[in-house]
């Protein structure tokens, strides 16, 4: 990147904000986001699917889900006709650390706004009927996914890259096997569990100053009661991951092994290869950005020159950095007709080997500091951005002065940072798993002599 474009990209100042933490151990977040008079209220708890209990996969994710469908004060319908007569539409959203719910109205209804969103935050009813329908309905959509071989994928690549066992290792939306276990119990005592005012952080943005959201906060906090149960213990998730990531960095001749999720008759093949990647508190963070960019994470990286628009094996191309807050994986991900299989693979762990010897060349490197400076203010556009932004930084304990300097930060790391985070987060690495969903027999016979096959039926990720 030339000197003088990169001398117009600063950092970008946030909004004024404040950030308390309350003796309840609710952190309060008030931002003032003038020109627009809207108003934005996102509650974020550590309630994600890595506390989902022993034999209850998937859980915190039904659970929240469940929060919109009847409060103490009114029936699923009349939560509707609440949320929807402000002209909002509530969001709910449960990751593997976090859930949260957010909505956005005109500014004059903020206080109402506010209201509701703590009724169906923190009076669930989880009435019977609706924990049964809520039941059939993702079990349908666990169905559902054994017919989308990307979904199937997915899956697998989160189950294998972290392990059996591991807190973040099953999707949020679970398994089969146990969203049929889930009742009405299981529910409110997660709920009761995790859904607690220590640890919450209420994230407010509107035309209005700091003090004066953090006063609507106050006013409205004071009438309403927090779960009291016990609280379900935090997933304990460094030890595990430590274990994990010394036996793919330092393995003691492992190699590149192949599960292949047999699904007959399929003309292509989804593709991952997966390995141990960084969370989102590791420092080299700039680093690691730009050098996954570089690889695989834009349209006209490694990757995808090298795949997609020289060969024209595949029309999706990626490589990405899956960081949650306590570890992560480096994904490959794609997929090509049978009768590319091997040409793929071949090309993309060739492109990988590489690219963790040498690093981007200086002019991508520039590029990608270019693309990613460039792109990060969107990241901030809008009331509910900007919420979502400075309460991530709480929860995840990284606090806002990655946000302040992210610019500066990618714009600083040099090539030398870059090529040691490339070889450190390839996909390609020894210890790495390859992925694949497509039908068995073409798939061992592509893979004869690369490396050890196992085969596996479909619905053992679903």
């Amino acid at each position: 990147m030339s000197a003088p474009l990169a001398a117009t990209l600063k950092d970008v100042a946030l909004p004024p904000h404040a950030i308390v933490r309350e003796e309840s151990g609710l952190t309060l977040i008030a931002i003032e986001r003038r020109g627009v008079p809207l108003f934005h209220a996102r509650l974020a708890f550590p309630a994600g699917s890595s506390r989902d209990p022993a034999g209850k996969a998937g859980l915190a994710c039904f659970t929240g889900d469940l929060l919109r469908r009847g409060t103490a004060r009114r029936d699923a319908h009349g939560v509707d006709d609440l949320v929807e007569g402000m002209g909002a539409h509530l969001g709910v959203a449960t990751s593997a650390d976090e859930t949260a719910l957010g909505l956005t109205v005109p500014f004059e209804l903020a206080a109402a706004a506010l209201d509701a969103l703590l009724e169906v935050v923190l009076e669930p009813t989880f009435p019977e009927a609706e924990v049964a329908s809520s039941r059939r309905r993702v079990l349908a959509e666990l169905q559902a996914d054994l017919d989308e071989p990307s979904a199937v994928a997915g899956r697998a690549g989160l189950v294998l890259g972290y392990g059996d066992g591991h807190p973040y290792g099953h999707p949020a939306s679970g398994r089969t096997a146990t969203v049929e276990t889930f009742t009405r119990g299981d529910c409110a005592a997660f709920h009761a569990g995790c859904f607690q005012e220590d640890g919450a952080v209420l994230a407010l943005c509107g035309s209005a100053s700091p003090a004066a959201l953090l006063a609507i906060a106050r006013e409205r906090l004071g009438k309403v009661r927090w779960p009291q149960g016990p609280a379900l213990p935090q997933p304990v998730v460094s030890a595990v991951v430590q274990a994990v990531v010394q036996a793919v960095v330092q393995p003691t001749g492992a190699a590149l092994r192949a599960i292949v999720v047999h699904k007959p008759d399929s003309t292509q093949a989804q593709i991952r290869i997966v390995s141990a990647g960084m969370s989102r508190r590791e420092p080299g963070w700039a680093a690691a950005f730009l050098a996954n960019t570089a690889l695989g994470g834009g349209f006209t990286s490694l990757l995808v020159d090298a795949i997609r628009v020289d060969r024209g094996l595949s029309y999706s191309v990626s490589s990405r950095l899956s960081m949650n807050r306590h570890a992560g994986l480096s994904v490959f991900a794609s997929f090509t007709k049978n009768e590319t299989l091997r040409e793929l693979i071949d090309v993309a762990l060739e492109k990988m080997h590489g690219y963790a010897r040498t690093g981007p060349s200086l002019d991508a490197l520039g590029k990608c500091k270019q693309y990613l400076a460039g792109l990060f203010p969107f990241g901030l556009e809008g009331h509910e951005a900007l919420a979502e932004q400075l309460a991530d930084a709480v929860l995840d304990g990284t606090g806002l002065s990655r946000l302040e300097t992210y610019r500066s930060s990618i714009l600083a790391a040099t090539p030398e940072e870059v090529l040691a985070v490339a070889a450190k987060l390839s996909p390609a690495r020894a210890g790495a798993q390859l992925v694949l969903v497509g039908d068995a027999e073409v798939a061992q016979k592509a893979l004869a002599g690369l490396c050890e096959v196992q085969v596996v039926e479909l619905a053992r990720f679903v």
